[in-house]
């Protein structure tokens, strides 16, 4: 979301607002300004882990694709953990932990999916027949599929035996169309696809393939969980049995596609857009990990690891005329100013340098930004190129995959002052601290930006039922 003038609506704690307390109702109002396929999730310790997110449909009025399909479905795919964040948040950030990412239980198609019972615990209770999400197509119909990855930590691969997929819209914009057999996204992504119901009336399968792309070893928290690495659905034709798909799938190769993005040189955007070419500012963001003192592990950025201010959020800071230039080390700030008539086609390129092995999915609130380089794996970390940068006709994304040991440029147009928060959508990467704020204009921000009394109440503590003056939130 854009969040144009209410960036305080954004919706991360210690970021844009204090944590909403406990049987307190709080009203999010702001002006949609995009349209396309997206999803809202809490920011706040591990409660996304714990399924506190869910699709955000933005029906665009006129939508080029009008009348290119007839149906469409949401489809998201998710990792599950079947202990709460509340016990694996503490065990994970403990000083003494020397194991990775905590290995989710099952993965899931619209929540539902299947274990693999053959490797659960002994003595566990293990179901190998749970339902399937099924999806009822009629022959010689269209369908929009929105498929939406609301993981905490896997990256999948999706296919439909027997029918190919048209991508149309990435990360809630268009793109020309172009036709898989395999659809690669990362966490947080978002594509829709056009599948065509043409094949004999029968039931096929959905393969949404698992990929964890972090390292593992004995010492990680459900490190031996009995994940089934290959989630499946039904995609049914009307008047096909009641039976399980025997279909085959096509020639697959997951070990190509294991956590990467669709090549963006092959999507290209559905509308003109030029590129800004003034660039005010140039930031590099290199990430690794590291220890604390007492040996507890942290995610960093330019060897500093994102602490959130709980109780003094960043933009109320800026607004109530703290320097952010003078913020602590911890707030991982970058301030970039543009307030005078420099601004026209203002833009700021971030160089992702990734030196770990680990591949990150990198996603930037506030804007969406142009992919001009995206380093193979392994490629070495040295900055790229600028001849390689693709300035004709890149895709626009919001979330791009960082592969291991390289390094990834973008770049974004200057144009929505506040403060946006920039990070690894690995949530246990995002609680190591992987994240950057990135203070945007905040002169301009600071002299037309009124914070609402509904959202500093929060840091005060106020019962906002009883404040008169508050109309957007109440307690129950």
């Amino acid at each position: 979301m854009f969040q144009k003038g209410t960036n305080y609506y954004d919706g991360i704690v210690g970021v844009t607002q204090c944590e909403i307390p406990n049987k307190v109702t709080f009203l999010y109002n702001f002006t949609l300004e995009q349209y396309g396929t997206y999803w809202y999730h809490s920011h706040l310790q591990g409660q996304i882990v714990d399924g506190l997110k869910g699709p955000l449909i933005i029906y665009d009025p006129k939508d080029p694709f009008y009348g290119k399909y007839d149906y469409e479905y949401v489809m998201t795919v998710s990792d599950w953990y079947h202990t709460p964040s509340g016990i694996l948040l503490p065990l994970f950030r403990a000083d003494k932990y020397r194991g990775f990412d905590p290995m989710p239980d099952s993965g899931d198609i619209s929540g539902l999916g299947q274990c693999d019972c053959s490797a659960a615990p002994k003595n566990s209770t293990c179901n190998p027949n749970n339902k399937m999400a099924t999806y009822v197509v009629k022959k010689g119909k269209k369908y929009r599929f929105r498929i939406i990855n609301t993981s905490s930590l896997v990256h999948f691969t999706i296919s439909i035996d027997n029918h190919p997929l048209t991508i149309m819209e990435v990360d809630g914009d268009y793109v020309k169309p172009v036709t898989l057999n395999t659809i690669p996204i990362n966490i947080a992504q978002r594509y829709s696809v056009i599948l065509d119901a043409n094949q004999p009336i029968d039931n096929y399968k959905i393969r949404a393939h698992i990929s964890v792309c972090t390292p593992n070893n004995n010492l990680t928290i459900n490190y031996n969980a009995p994940l089934n690495y290959d989630v499946t659905g039904i995609l049914k034709y009307e008047g096909a049995e009641d039976k399980l798909p025997t279909s085959k799938a096509d020639s697959l190769n997951y070990t190509s596609e294991a956590c990467r993005d669709v090549n963006p040189s092959s999507l290209k955007p559905y509308y003109e857009n030029k590129v800004p070419k003034n660039v005010i500012s140039t930031f590099k963001v290199l990430v690794t990990f590291g220890n604390l003192p007492t040996g507890k592990q942290v995610a960093l950025i330019n060897n500093s690891s994102f602490v959130p201010n709980l109780n003094y959020p960043t933009n109320q800071q800026v607004v109530e005329g703290v320097d952010p230039y003078k913020l602590p080390p911890s707030q991982n700030a970058h301030v970039y100013e543009c307030n005078s008539g420099d601004c026209n086609d203002a833009a700021l390129d971030i160089y992702i340098v990734n030196n770990s092995t680990d591949s990150h999915p990198f996603h930037l609130h506030g804007h969406i930004f142009y992919i001009l380089f995206n380093g193979e794996n392994n490629t070495g970390i040295d900055p790229p190129n600028e001849a390689d940068f693709n300035f004709k006709d890149p895709v626009t994304r919001d979330v791009v995959t960082v592969l291991p040991n390289s390094t990834t440029v973008i770049r974004y147009s200057v144009n929505n002052p506040g403060v946006w928060f920039f990070h690894c959508h690995i949530q246990w990467h995002l609680n190591l601290g992987m994240a950057v704020q990135m203070i945007e204009s905040p002169s301009i921000f600071k002299n037309t930006t009124i914070i609402p009394a509904d959202v500093t109440g929060l840091c005060a503590g106020i019962d906002l039922a009883m404040n008169k003056d508050n109309k957007n939130s109440k307690t129950e």
